[in-house]
């Protein structure tokens, strides 16, 4: 499912920037690619640490998803406190790019699973499946 959601995303955001230097300059630019690598770092990283944590049974894989999100938030929001403080990062820019990957994110993340084959019973609970 990563690959299959980070390429597309991260070509949605180099359309982004492409246009946003082209609307707005080389500071627009910049940000909306910086604005792309946030979105891309975000999805891909809680991605990997709960690809590692796959074999876990079900409630242990909830309880460290929520903790993966809850570390990504965190983080992304000491991120954007400490890009406040950069005067040349276009905000619009970044916002509108952020938003436009994270949608793209989604899109094909949903496509992608959808595409897997995920089992949605227990084969070796055995049983007919009538009246159990």
């Amino acid at each position: 499912m990563l690959r299959s959601s980070f390429l597309p995303s991260a070509i949605v955001g180099l359309v982004c920037a492409a246009v946003f230097l082209a609307v707005r300059g080389v500071a627009g630019g910049l940000s909306a690619l910086f604005g792309a690598a946030l979105a891309l770092g975000f999805f891909a990283s809680g991605l990997l640490v709960l690809r590692t944590l796959r074999n876990l049974n079900p409630m242990a894989i909830m309880a460290a998803a929520m903790a993966v999100f809850f570390g990504q938030i965190i983080v992304l929001g000491l991120i954007l406190v400490a890009a406040r403080r950069v005067d040349s990062l276009d905000g619009p820019a970044t916002g509108i790019t952020v938003a436009v990957v994270v949608v793209a994110w989604q899109i094909f993340q949903v496509r992608s699973f959808m595409r897997t084959r995920q089992l949605v019973y227990d084969p070796e609970a055995g049983g007919d499946g009538v009246g159990t």
